[in-house]
């Protein structure tokens, strides 16, 4: 068995967050792997060099329009260990690329010393519950059929009321179960929960923290960090 620890944050770069800051945290935290949302090409990229880390992007949509790509948000994993087998893939059939209704997936290996971890991070549909359920079941299905041992998926799934269940019901469906957690948004003032860490069955979780929020987080971002610690 080996602990692995995983954290997934909506950083809210259109903010351009306190990279510094967002650096500390996770430097603290001392984590395998971040799933990020919401975050720009040139921040992960000045993030993981401020950490001396690697990382993966996937651009999601251009907020402006091509012209001004360098404002273009997507969603990233970020990690100290070596970071291989990138896979992009969109989840919003039909979507253009320049609204903020376009989803997409971002795959990427993590490779430790002992061992290895399949890492799948998201951002749902925050606006429709049904293309939620649809773009979950999209997202499960490329988990559901890649081979590696270790498969987890991360993200914000913008999960509450009645679609969180049939949102999560398509990931058990492929094997991946709700590690649990408190609320993370907003960060100000925390009422709900929509930052998920899924793992294997056969997981165990040691460890789950979100922070209680407050005005220094929501300096921050609009979420918190949600931090999970499992052995496989």
């Amino acid at each position: 068995m080996t602990a692995w620890r995983v954290i997934t944050w909506n950083i809210l770069g259109a903010k351009d967050p306190d990279l510094d800051a967002i650096a500390a945290v996770l430097r603290e935290r001392e984590p395998d792997v971040v799933g990020l949302q919401e975050v720009r090409r040139s921040q992960i990229r000045r993030l993981a060099k401020r950490l001396g880390w690697r990382y993966a992007w996937a651009r999601k949509h251009y907020p402006y329009g091509p012209l001004v790509w360098w404002r273009a948000e997507g969603i990233g994993i970020v990690s100290p260990w070596r970071v291989s087998a990138r896979l992009r893939t969109t989840i919003s059939p039909g979507v253009s690329t320049w609204t903020f209704r376009h989803r997409v997936l971002l795959a990427a290996t993590i490779a430790r010393r002992d061992g290895k971890l399949r890492v799948f991070n998201t951002h749902l549909s925050s606006h429709d519950p049904n293309q939620r359920i649809e773009q979950a079941g999209r997202v499960a299905h490329r988990v559901g059929a890649d081979p590696a041992p270790l498969v987890i998926a991360v993200g914000d799934l913008n999960t509450t009321g009645d679609s969180a269940p049939e949102v999560l019901r398509e990931f058990r469906a492929v094997g991946l179960h709700d590690a649990g957690g408190t609320v993370s948004n907003p960060a100000t003032n925390p009422y709900q929960r929509i930052d998920y860490v899924l793992l294997p069955t056969a997981a165990t979780v040691l460890d789950s923290a979100t922070p209680a929020g407050g005005e220094e987080w929501a300096n921050l971002s609009d979420h918190l960090p949600v931090t999970v610690t499992f052995e496989a």
